[in-house]
């Protein structure tokens, strides 16, 4: 991915080559990224990306703009916990992340590979319906082989579901007088997410993983293969005397 240091735009902002939602589309000086006359050979698929007709493959434009920055509009925690009869308390913690985003190398390795799951989704194009690989293929390729696009720049907000536990007074519950305190607990940790991201973590990114150590400004905003966050569960029995 491309990192631009320029005067006036935030830190973290990347760079690449747009792909179109429509054949018109102008850039901001008012000029179509499609000369007119050309515009007869290209439509907008039914994935919404404008196409070549003949070779199916995307567009994208000749120069490279800001696409974003990774760092989200707001991010939030609901910490809850609930009791019933004092014998058995519930706790969980709900995450909120808006407006981030992040760029999704590790899927646009696979498009190169030709081993992504897209590779079986079939669209139309010019009446045509098909698995195109030659769009696919293209996405990675045109331009600029691995160069940033667009087109792998998501939206990487998410609810989730950090933590829950459910704690069980187990002395009370069964009525046990030989132990002082006797609690089960039962927990998990990053159960559900709820995200439109593609890839396999919305909250991973390669800042916090690649060789440049902890929350490195080189790769933030960017998933280029990052071990997601696992999702485990727990089972503990507090005994007190």
């Amino acid at each position: 991915t491309n990192y631009v240091l320029t005067d006036g735009v935030k830190i973290g902002q990347l760079f690449g080559y747009l792909g179109l939602h429509s054949v018109s589309e102008k850039d901001a000086k008012g000029v179509a990224y499609i000369p007119e006359a050309s515009q007869s050979l290209y439509e907008v698929a039914s994935n919404g990306w404008v196409v070549e007709k003949a070779s199916k493959q995307p567009y994208f434009t000749p120069n490279q703009y800001p696409l974003g920055d990774p760092n989200p509009a707001f991010n939030m925690s609901f910490i809850n916990s609930l009791t019933y009869k004092e014998v058995i308390t519930l706790n969980f913690q709900l995450d909120w992340l808006s407006g981030s985003h992040l760029y999704n190398q590790t899927k646009e390795w696979m498009y190169r590979d030709g081993i992504h799951s897209d590779y079986q989704q079939p669209f139309t194009v010019g009446g045509q319906t098909g698995a195109w690989s030659a769009f696919y293929r293209g996405v990675y390729a045109q331009r600029a082989r691995n160069g940033t696009k667009s087109y792998f720049y998501e939206d990487a907000s998410f609810v989730r579901l950090r933590n829950v536990s459910v704690v069980i007074d187990a002395k009370k519950l069964l009525n046990i007088n030989v132990a002082r305190k006797l609690d089960v607990v039962l927990s998990g940790r990053n159960l559900i997410t709820w995200t439109k991201y593609t890839g396999m973590d919305p909250e991973a990114n390669s800042s916090n993983t690649y060789k440049d150590g902890d929350n490195s400004a080189w790769d933030r905003g960017t998933d280029h293969n990052t071990m997601p966050n696992l999702r485990s569960y727990t089972i503990g029995l507090n005994v007190g005397f």
